[in-house]
């Protein structure tokens, strides 16, 4: 993962999914302002974010409660999203593609769209936790 040495925005994931998720997305809104991110990187971050974090709470099944943080940085590629989880082992550049979203709940698009906004630039297993870093490239 890509080393930094200055505090990211930061947001704490719990047992409460959509409270986290909007929390989350509250974090990538305020960091989109504070860097003077367009209008079009802004909307692409958030839904990145909300996409990610709400595949932790769907898909995640941790045993327990679930927690892990969200952490959000500038980096020469473009934006960096840390996303850290305790839910079950899963590496995104391994997963399977598939054809269209699930018809019937909804959703199911979001691997697809994070892959073609975002570098997957890393994922790793450490000390019980998912360790994800996406690049939003701008």
């Amino acid at each position: 993962m890509t080393s930094r040495n200055f505090n990211p925005y930061r947001c704490d994931l719990d047992g409460n999914g959509p409270e986290s998720i909007h929390r989350a997305v509250a974090q990538a809104q305020a960091f989109a302002e504070e860097h003077s991110l367009s209008p079009m990187l802004s909307a692409k971050l958030a839904v990145l974010v909300e996409e990610a974090v709400t595949n932790v709470y769907e898909h995640g099944a941790a045993q327990g409660a679930l927690s892990g943080w969200l952490e959000l940085y500038p980096d020469p590629a473009g934006i960096c999203v840390i996303l850290a989880d305790n839910g079950r082992p899963f590496d995104p550049r391994e997963a399977d593609e598939f054809d269209a979203p699930n018809a019937e709940r909804g959703g199911g698009a979001g691997l697809a769209m994070i892959r073609a906004w975002a570098e997957i630039a890393d994922y790793r297993r450490e000390d019980g936790f998912n360790l994800l870093e996406l690049v939003l490239l701008g």
